[in-house]
């Protein structure tokens, strides 16, 4: 994980903006899912990932199992953005649907 991913979600816990679900094994982290950008009616799904060492055992998706399970507990829309193949056959087994295609535009700075 990146020093900016692992401070996001260091930030989201702190100010209850949003939770993370993971596994550990030998008491180090293996697999996660987290969501940033929480409110009382959505939440924006981040971080899903796994330790290269522990891939293809289905860790990630009983993250984001119990991660979403818990979320629509609570009523609230579930939104994400992924560009990796590999992980939107993760999401769409767990019965996210791609609602079209997204772009950012930066503005250059000189």
């Amino acid at each position: 994980m990146s020093k900016n991913s692992r401070e996001g979600i260091i930030e989201s816990l702190k100010t209850k903006s949003g939770r993370t679900f993971y596994i550990k094994d030998e008491g180090r982290a293996v697999a996660s899912a987290s969501t940033t950008a929480e409110n009382s009616l959505s939440a924006m799904v981040v971080g899903v990932c796994t330790d290269v060492n522990h891939r293809n055992k289905g860790l990630a998706s009983v993250c984001l199992s119990a991660l979403c399970e818990q979320l629509l507990a609570e009523a609230k829309s579930l939104c994400l953005f992924y560009d990796n193949p590999a992980a939107g056959s993760i999401y769409k087994r767990l019965g996210f649907k791609d609602i079209g295609m997204w772009s950012m535009w930066h503005k250059a700075v000189d």
